[in-house]
């Protein structure tokens, strides 16, 4: 049943098109993640499982407060 679905589908660019979103909203993200401003962030955010109380050191650093 796939095979006649498939051999019937005459629509080429819609997969394309899926293709093309999606290698630019991930070469998007991957860009978000990799560049030098965040490494502060990311700095921060994987010291959250070390810190006795995760909740304060968020409220602190939304404040503005150095930690």
């Amino acid at each position: 049943m796939k095979q006649i679905v498939l051999s019937r589908f005459d629509m080429p660019w819609l997969p394309i098109t899926g293709l093309i979103i999606f290698t630019v909203c991930f070469a998007a993200y991957a860009y978000w993640t990799f560049k030098k401003e965040n490494k502060s962030m990311y700095d921060q955010a994987s010291l959250i499982p070390l810190e006795d109380s995760p909740v304060e050191s968020l409220v602190k650093s939304s404040k503005g407060e150095v930690l």
